[in-house]
C-alpha cells in the first residue's frame, strides 16, 4: 500500500510538471507573438503617419489649383461644389475649351 502511494504521488508529481513545463512554453509562445504584434503596430503607425502626410500633400488645395490651372482645366473645391445648383453654370476657365473638364478632389472621408 505504501509502495501504491509512493508511486501515485510520483506519477502526479510528473503529470503536474509535464503540465507546467507546456504552460511556460505556451506563454513563451505567446509573448513572443505578442511582442511581434506590437512590433507591427508602431509600424503601421509610422505607415499611416507618413500615408496622411502625402494625402495632405498631394491633395492640397493650392496643389489641385495649380495642376488643374497648368491643364487648362477648372478646380472646384468641395464648398464650391456644395454651393452650385443644378441651374447654375460651371464656372470655365479662359483656356478651356467648350466642354469644361472638373477636377474634384476626393478624401477618404468625402469631397473637400
Amino acid at each position: 500500500m505504501k509502495n501504491g502511494l509512493i508511486l501515485a504521488a510520483l506519477v502526479l508529481s510528473l503529470l503536474a510538471f509535464a503540465g507546467m513545463m507546456r504552460v511556460k512554453t505556451d506563454v513563451q509562445t505567446m509573448d513572443r507573438e505578442r511582442q511581434r504584434l506590437v512590433r507591427d503596430r508602431a509600424e503601421l503607425r509610422e505607415t499611416k503617419r507618413v500615408l496622411e502626410a502625402e494625402w495632405a500633400l498631394l491633395a492640397s488645395p493650392e496643389r489641385l489649383q495649380e495642376i488643374a490651372d497648368k491643364a487648362g482645366k477648372v478646380y472646384l473645391n468641395g464648398s464650391a461644389l456644395s454651393q452650385l445648383t443644378f441651374d447654375d453654370p460651371l464656372p470655365v476657365s479662359p483656356t478651356a475649351p467648350t466642354s469644361v473638364a472638373t477636377a474634384v478632389a476626393i478624401s477618404p472621408s468625402g469631397i473637400f
